[in-house]
């Protein structure tokens, strides 16, 4: 009885999940809409086995020419230079892919280029089901998805869920084997219900569950760095913005990349600290390419082709083949150094750009540059200090062939967060912009108060947080004889997840006025690991921002209450893909109509706090209202994360640099104390 109880309770977490999440703009699909979503969803399952799932797409593929339609093009030469590169001879099918790789850039590219000038939407879906049958199997899949992200007649078409796409990606080795042993008519490691309908059901551990981790702690945030949907969240965040696609050329949001570039590792790294906290792990240590990686990594993956990942041990010094590597970093690091302390940053029209004069602007070129994607002014002289970085870290041998790389978890952004070193390597990328910030100048009293505006209080739920289990499809790891048995067999693995149950912010303000204002809520560390107290103009860049709306206040006291739910920034967690299609074929065929959100993707709800300790951990949330002022306001409509309106600040604003505790001269900022419990669902009070 106890047990159906905590299920109940947890079924009614979930519910008011999907319910109240999405604060995004929604609609209700046409059947246009909706035969689009349907045709494209079936183009990523058992890509590698194309004339056996929907072999009847292998005769559009096979009346397709490419050749006779340049005309359906709005740009020919990209048709033309696809054309060159495929009679050449492209990435194989069967072989191992990464965008990362330099010497596929313009296959790459071409095949981007070849999708996203299609002229009209028939067009797209007619090169792409051709695509399927004749390139790359793993490069068709990655361009797939980026071109339905960016081009207008396919906004708000969901991808499935990429862990259910390539499984391979986010489970260990043991969980594909035995889901291939299942494939294969032994059962004996997955459990199955009576009924022949049911999944079979594989449970599925972290990385290194089998180590001895006596010099490794890393382990303990396994629940963080390999949640998948952390891991979705991080390869959609890239998406927007591949380093490799120009901003002009594709019309991408030119003057926000470097910014968003940095504030997504920023608050990345911000909450990998709160997990380390948790756990009782310090501050991470200083990466220093001359001296040994402190910490390993083993990342029991497997390629689709049955390559493993490459392995970094623990302590080991930067391979003799990474040395070439180690020296142009070198040379890189010095010059964007050196570049943020002279003020001033290289172009290619060698007309330098001044630092110091417009903040939003430099954070947009520094991201740039650092990254050194197609937007850095100068992709010359400061080249990619983030691509040598993840080069040197993934300790991948050198290959023998163009064709075969060696490719590590930080090579693909579906596997990046997997890889300690990820959070290494940005601490020491995002040491360039603390610089940066380090040359500004404090902000001022007046820059900060709102007259006017006092916060009188500010209270929040208890936190909790636990863990629950989450199953995930892999049926695409294995394969099949037939489209038939695809549908009829469906294995999941299932996982410990974080999770938190709802909370609500109550704030009270006291307003001289009617007027509009900007609410941001912060969240970060009190003390650090060994109990002190961490000083604000040394604790800024641990703060993460958990929501930000804008509010209506009318003259005196103003009582605001906000749910977790509705943050920007975060989604509840995706229906399977199984139930999706379910869910869009009935809508088609005249059933319930489907409804869907203007943010298609973001940061999982129930990642949101971090895990806290079971006596609970004591952080700081840190409350501030600012004035809204319609001129200094900018809408941007990203292409995944819906429709957001920010002010005309540095994005993070006002814990962007270096402060002191203000909250004594300054009445519209307001610092809580909060306490984190972690529970076992058990304890959870559970109430029906």
């Amino acid at each position: 009885m106890e047990r159906q109880l905590i299920a109940a309770f947890l079924a009614a977490i979930i519910l008011s999940l999907q319910v109240a999440a999405y604060t995004d703009k929604t609609f209700t699909a046409d059947n246009t809409f909706l035969q689009k979503q349907k045709n494209l969803f079936e183009l990523f399952w058992h890509a590698d086995q194309p004339t056996i799932y929907h072999p009847e797409l292998y005769q559009i593929s096979k009346s397709w020419n490419i050749i006779d339609h340049v005309d359906d093009y709005t740009n020919k030469e990209v048709v033309h230079e696809f054309l060159r590169l495929w009679k050449l001879g492209m990435t194989p099918r069967g072989e191992v892919f990464s965008p990362w790789y330099p010497d596929i850039q313009k296959e790459i590219v071409a095949l981007y280029d070849l999708f996203f000038f299609a002229k009209d939407y028939d067009t797209f879906y007619n090169t792409a089901v051709w695509a399927r049958f004749n390139v790359n199997e793993h490069m068709f899949n990655y361009m797939l998805a980026l071109a339905i992200i960016h081009r207008p007649d396919t906004k708000h078409i969901r991808l499935p869920n990429l862990y259910e796409i390539i499984p391979h990606y986010f489970f260990n080795e043991d969980v594909i084997e035995r889901a291939q042993r299942i494939k294969m008519g032994d059962v004996t490691a997955a459990k199955k219900a009576v009924t022949g309908n049911e999944p079979y059901i594989l449970q599925a551990n972290y990385s290194g569950w089998y180590l001895a981790h006596d010099h490794d702690t890393e382990w303990k945030l396994n629940y963080f760095t390999e949640d998948v949907g952390m891991n979705t969240y991080y390869f959609y965040q890239n998406a927007m913005f591949p380093y490799w696609l120009s901003s002009e050329k594709y019309n991408l949001l030119k003057g926000v990349r470097g910014q968003m570039y940095y504030f997504s590792h920023k608050h990345l790294l911000a909450r990998y600290y709160l997990e380390r906290l948790s756990n009782d792990l310090g501050e991470l240590e200083w990466l220093d390419w001359d001296k040994p990686i402190v910490t390993g990594y083993y990342p029991t993956l497997v390629h689709p082709t049955g390559l493993p990942f490459p392995q970094r041990p623990t302590w080991s010094y930067v391979p003799v083949h990474k040395y070439e590597q180690v020296e142009r970093i070198h040379h890189l690091e010095s010059r964007i150094m050196m570049s943020i302390d002279n003020g001033r940053i290289e172009k290619h029209d060698n007309k330098p750009y001044e630092l110091y004069e417009n903040t939003l602007e430099d954070m947009n070129h520094l991201g740039n540059i650092i990254q050194g994607n197609r937007d850095s002014l100068c992709r010359r002289y400061y080249d990619s200090v983030d691509k040598y970085a993840r080069n040197i870290l993934g300790f991948g041998h050198e290959r023998s062939t163009k064709y075969q790389p060696i490719v590590g978890s930080l090579d693909m952004s579906l596997t990046s967060m997997r890889d300690p070193g990820f959070y290494r390597m940005y601490k020491k990328i995002l040491n360039f912009f603390i610089r940066y910030k380090s040359n500004l100048p404090t902000y001022t009293h007046e820059e900060l108060v709102f007259p006017g505006v006092k916060i009188e209080s500010v209270a929040v739920d208890k936190l909790v947080t636990y863990f629950d289990n989450f199953e995930s499809m892999i049926n695409n790891a294995v394969a099949v004889k037939s489209h038939k048995e695809a549908q009829s067999i469906v294995i999941k693995a299932r996982q410990q997840r974080l999770n938190h149950k709802p909370f609500t912010y109550h704030l009270t303000v006291n307003s001289d006025k009617a007027t509009k204002a900007w609410i941001h809520i912060y969240l970060g560390p009190k003390y650090d690991v060994h109990g002190h107290e961490i000083e604000m103009i040394d604790n800024w860049m641990n703060f993460f921002e958990m929501d930000y709306w804008v509010a209506d206040l009318k003259s005196g006291m103003n009582k605001i209450e906000r749910s977790s739910h509705e943050s920007i920034f975060v989604v509840p967690d995706t229906s399977s893909s199984i139930d999706f299609y379910k869910m869009i074929t009935k809508a088609l065929e005249g059933g319930e109509s489907y409804k869907y959100s203007g943010q298609m993707y973001g940061i999982p709800d129930r990642m949101m706090l971090p895990k806290g300790k079971p006596e609970g951990m004591p952080l700081k949330l840190f409350v501030y209202v600012s004035p809204y002022v319609e001129e200094q306001t900018m809408t941007v409509e990203f292409p995944v994360f819906g429709t957001k309106h920010f002010e005309k600040k540095p994005i993070g604003f006002p814990l962007d640099r270096s402060m002191y505790h203000y909250h004594k001269t300054v009445p519209n900022m307001y610092w809580k104390d909060v306490t984190i419990f972690h529970k076992n669902v058990e304890e959870l009070n559970v109430t029906v």
